[in-house]
């Protein structure tokens, strides 16, 4: 189970973590050196410092940024909470051909707009074929997306929000936790998602709508014909 690995590596990173180092020289984001990593590499980030403490099961590419050798930060896509949300905006994508950032975290202390440079250079390093990329920031947690407005990212407006799960802590859980769960314990197969809730003790509350941005990758006229189809959704970006 995510949480469970989570859990564990949350411990483990806590009880023999140093202090981050800060670069050793007068970086500039230029010089901010990324390459691919994996969920193993970076989950222990993710899961102690980004303030939804989880890495998505859906995670397709992991990106980490360094200055002389020191992390700087993780930048983590995936396929996000299902094909719908892209097919709804552009409906002849194919299979591979989107992704959902789900997750970006820098420590405190790295040279101003390192998360901007960490961003553009994963994507750079994303496969050829993905030419549509979603991102969300929650206004619950005080993000406007600033960091989307500052590299280009198109505001596509609102979602309409809904529920999501919290546990007994007051902690925020993901929505499809039930079917993950339902799917890796075969002793729950038979249960509803409700049950599931009722024997870890989760409950519903009401989930406030998100910022939802957009990327489109490839060459000019690929594009300018994606542009066509999602014209009507782009607005202003929201200010505070």
């Amino acid at each position: 189970m995510t949480k469970i690995f989570d859990d564990k590596v949350r411990k483990n990173l806590l009880s023999s973590e140093k202090f981050f180092e800060e670069p050793t020289t007068e970086c500039k984001p230029k010089e901010l050196v990324v390459r691919r990593s994996s969920v193993k590499e970076a989950r222990p980030y993710i899961a102690t410092h980004h303030y939804s403490q989880t890495m998505p099961d859906s995670t397709t590419d992991v990106f980490m940024g360094f200055y002389d050798g020191v992390f700087a930060g993780v930048c983590v896509f995936g396929m996000g909470t299902g094909k719908g949300q892209y097919y709804r905006l552009i409906d002849d994508l194919e299979e591979g051909e989107y992704r959902e950032l789900t997750r970006l975290w820098s420590p405190d202390g790295m040279p101003k707009n390192t998360e901007s440079r960490l961003i553009s250079e994963s994507i750079k390093l994303l496969p050829k074929e993905v030419r549509l990329i979603l991102s969300y920031a929650d206004p619950s947690e005080g993000h406007l997306g600033k960091i989307y407005q500052a590299t280009n990212w198109l505001f596509l407006g609102r979602t309409q929000g809904g529920n999501k799960m919290i546990d007994k802590n007051g902690k925020v859980l993901h929505s499809r936790l039930t079917s993950m769960y339902r799917l890796r314990h075969p002793e729950y197969q038979h249960l509803s998602g409700e049950e599931i809730m009722k024997i870890y003790g989760w409950t519903y509350i009401n989930n406030a709508p998100k910022y939802r941005y957009v990327m489109l990758r490839g060459n000019r006229k690929l594009k300018k014909k994606m542009f066509k189809k999602i014209e009507k959704y782009v607005e202003r970006y929201p200010r505070n």
